[in-house]
C-alpha cells in the first residue's frame, strides 16, 4: 500500500505540537559520560603474505548465473493497452511536444533488410544534436529490415526520460500487427516510467513566516492534498509495473522506486516552526518522530528501487542514468548501508578504446544494453574488439549466454572479467564475483597470466562470498558473517618481489573491502590494523589516491580511539 493515510498527516501535526511542548517543559539534559578509551596498542605490522598457491587458491563452489530464458510472449495489438495518465501526474514538459511531433527524416539508403535497416540505424544514432537525431530514428521507423517498434523504443529511450510517454503512448494507441509481445511491454513501460518521473517533483511551497499555526494548516492543508494525490498515482503506476517482465518491469521499478523516495524528501523538507527550528534539540525530537512514520514509506520506495536494479542488473546494463540516480538515491537516505560503497574500489587503468571499426561496433557504443542485446549477433561478443566497446555501458544477457560456451582469447577473457567485476561492484551481485574469479583462474595454458589478471583475479577473490544482491546487501547491514573480505590474494599482489605495478591498488582494495565488511562491534584491534592496511597503500600510491588512503587511515585511527 503506497498511498498515505490522513492519520499520518496528523500524526505529524500531532508530533509537532507534542514536541514542542514537552521539550519547553523539558530539564535540561545530563551531559554525556566520556566515552571509554578504545585500546591504545599500536596496529602490529602487516603480516607476510600467504605463498601464491594458498593465497589464490578458490574455495567452494563457485556459482554460475541463471539466465532467463527470453520467450516472445503472443501478443494481439487489439488488446494492446495505454493506461490512463492518473490524477496527479503533471503533464509532459513543453520540451517533448517536439519529440511528438517531429517530422521524420528518410534514411539516405534503402533499409528494407536487416543490414540497411541497421546502417540507418547507425547513422541516426552518429547524430550527437538530439533533435537531428531524434528525426532521423524518426525515419528509421519506416525500415522494413528493423522489428516494429523498436525504433519508437529507442526514441522515447534517448529523449529526456520525462518525455517517454508523449513518444510512446501514440504508438501504442494503434500499434501495428507485426509489433511483438515483449517491445510492446517495453514501449508500455517506457510510459509508465516517463509519468512516474514526474510524479513527486513539485511540492507545495509555504512562505514565510513559519509561526507554529500557518504551518500546521500548511501541513494537515494543501502538503496533505498533494502528497495522497502523488502517493496515489506512484501506487497505480507502480502496480501496472509490477505485471511486466525483464527491462520493462526494470525501468518501471526503479522509477517507482525515486517517486516513493521523492515523496519521503518532500515531506522531511517541509517548513518547520521558527520555534522548533531554532532548537536543535527540539528539531532532532520531531524528525526522529517524522522518520519513524515515513519508514514504511522508505521500505516501499527501497524495495521498488531493489526490484529495479535487480532487473536491469539481469540485462547487463552498466552505465545508465536510472541506475545511477536509484543508487545515488538509496545511498542518500540509507547512509549506513551505502549501496555504492564499491565504487571506492581501485582497478587497473583500462586502456582506452580503439575507434570502432565496424557498424556492429559503433552501434554497440551507442546503444543502451537492452536494445544492444536485441540488435548485435550475441556471438561476436567473444571478439575483443566489440567487448571492450560493450564494457562502456553493458554486456547484454544474450552476449553473457554466448561468451559461457565461447572459446576466449587471453585478451577476451580479461576484458570479460573486467566486465563481471564491474556488474559485481555496481550490483552487489556475488555471482559475477564467482564469474571473474572462474574466467581468471582458468587461464589459457602456455600463457602466462599478466599482472593485470592477477591483480583482478585477487580482487574477485576479496569479494567473493558477499551478500547474493544489493537487496540483501541494504537489508543484512552491517555484513558480519556474511563473508567478505578473505584478502589473502589481494595481499600477496601488494607485498610480493619483484612488485607488481598494480601493488598500490592492491594494498589500497584489501583495506576497503577490509573497512566494508567490519563486522558490527568490530574492536580497537580491528579497526587498528585497517588503519595500518591504508598507511601501507599510501605508501605505495602517489597523488589523490594516496592522499585518500590517508584520510581513510586517519578515520579507522579515529573508530580505533573510540572502540570498546
Amino acid at each position: 500500500m503506497r498511498s498515505i493515510p490522513r492519520s499520518i498527516f496528523t500524526a505529524l501535526a500531532a508530533a509537532m505540537g507534542l514536541s514542542l511542548a514537552a521539550c519547553a517543559a523539558a530539564p535540561p539534559p545530563a551531559p554525556n559520560a566520556p566515552a571509554a578509551p578504545g585500546d591504545a596498542r599500536a596496529a602490529t605490522p602487516p603480516p607476510a603474505p600467504l605463498p601464491e598457491e594458498e593465497a589464490f587458491a578458490v574455495r567452494g563452489t563457485l556459482k554460475d548465473e541463471w539466465l532467463p530464458l527470453l520467450k516472445q510472449t503472443p501478443f494481439n495489438p487489439k488488446s494492446a493497452l495505454v493506461p490512463p495518465v492518473p490524477a496527479g501526474v503533471p503533464a509532459p514538459p513543453a520540451a517533448c511536444e517536439a519529440f511528438a511531433r517531429r517530422a521524420p527524416v528518410a534514411p539516405a539508403r534503402a533499409c528494407g533488410d536487416a543490414q540497411g535497416a541497421l546502417d540507418a540505424l547507425d547513422a541516426a544514432l552518429a547524430e550527437d544534436d538530439a533533435a537531428r537525431r531524434d528525426a532521423r530514428l524518426a525515419g528509421v521507423e519506416t525500415c522494413a529490415g528493423l522489428e516494429a517498434g523498436l525504433a519508437r523504443a529507442l526514441r522515447a529511450e534517448l529523449a529526456p526520460v520525462a518525455c517517454g510517454d508523449a513518444i510512446a503512448a501514440p504508438f501504442l494507441e494503434a500499434p501495428p500487427a507485426t509489433l511483438k509481445g515483449d517491445l510492446y511491454q517495453v514501449l508500455l513501460g517506457l510510459t509508465l516510467s516517463a509519468r512516474l518521473a514526474r510524479t513527486a517533483t513539485e511540492p507545495p511551497a509555504l512562505r514565510p513566516p513559519y509561526d507554529q499555526q500557518r504551518v500546521l494548516a500548511f501541513t494537515k492543508g494543501p502538503l496533505f492534498a498533494w502528497v495522497t494525490d502523488q502517493a496515489r498515482a506512484i501506487e497505480d503506476l507502480g502496480r501496472l509495473g509490477v505485471e511486466l517482465p525483464f527491462y520493462a518491469k526494470g525501468i518501471v521499478a526503479v522509477e517507482s522506486g525515486r517517486a516513493d523516495m521523492r515523496l519521503v524528501e518532500a515531506v522531511r523538507s517541509a517548513p518547520l516552526p521558527d520555534a522548533m527550528r531554532k532548537d536543535a534539540e527540539l528539531s532532532n525530537v520531531y524528525y526522529a518522530e517524522l522518520d519513524q512514520l515515513l519508514e514504511p514509506w522508505k521500505t516501499r520506495g527501497r524495495d521498488a528501487a531493489l526490484v529495479g536494479l535487480r532487473e536491469l542488473s539481469s540485462v547487463g546494463v552498466l552505465r545508465d542514468p536510472r541506475v545511477d540516480g536509484a543508487r545515488a538515491m538509496l545511498s542518500r537516505l540509507y547512509g549506513g548501508r551505502r549501496v555504492d560503497a564499491l565504487d571506492a574500489l581501485e582497478l587497473p587503468p583500462l586502456p582506452e578504446a580503439a575507434a570502432p571499426s565496424s557498424g556492429a561496433e559503433r552501434l554497440a557504443a551507442r546503444l543502451p544494453t537492452y536494445y544492444a542485446g536485441r540488435l548485435l549477433p550475441a556471438d561476436a561478443a567473444a571478439r575483443p574488439e566489440l567487448l571492450r566497446v560493450l564494457l562502456g555501458r553493458g554486456v547484454p544477457l544474450q552476449h553473457r549466454a554466448a561468451l559461457r560456451t565461447a572459446q576466449l582469447s587471453p585478451e577476451a577473457r580479461l576484458l570479460y572479467a573486467r566486465a563481471r567485476l564491474e556488474l559485481g561492484r555496481l550490483y552487489w551481485r556475488a555471482v559475477d564475483f564467482d564469474q571473474a574469479t572462474a574466467l581468471l583462474t582458468a587461464w589459457p595454458e602456455g600463457t602466462p597470466r599478466s599482472p593485470e589478471a592477477t591483480m583482478l583475479l585477487a580482487l574477485a577473490l576479496g569479494l567473493r562470498n558477499g551478500p547474493e544482491d544489493a537487496a540483501l546487501m541494504m537489508r543484512r547491514a552491517p555484513l558480519a558473517g556474511l563473508g567478505l573480505g578473505d584478502v589473502a590474494a589481494l595481499d600477496w599482489v601488494a607485498r610480493a618481489k619483484p612488485a607488481s605495478p598494480y601493488a598500490g591498488i592492491a594494498a589500497y582494495d584489501a583495506a576497503l573491502i577490509k573497512q566494508i565488511a567490519a563486522p558490527q562491534g568490530a574492536d580497537a584491534r580491528y579497526w587498528s590494523d585497517v588503519a595500518a592496511r591504508f598507511r601501507e597503500a599510501q605508501a605505495l600510491l602517489t597523488g589523490p589516491l594516496a592522499q585518500a588512503a590517508e584520510e581513510r587511515a586517519r578515520a579507522a585511527d579515529e573508530v580505533a580511539r573510540t572502540a570498546r
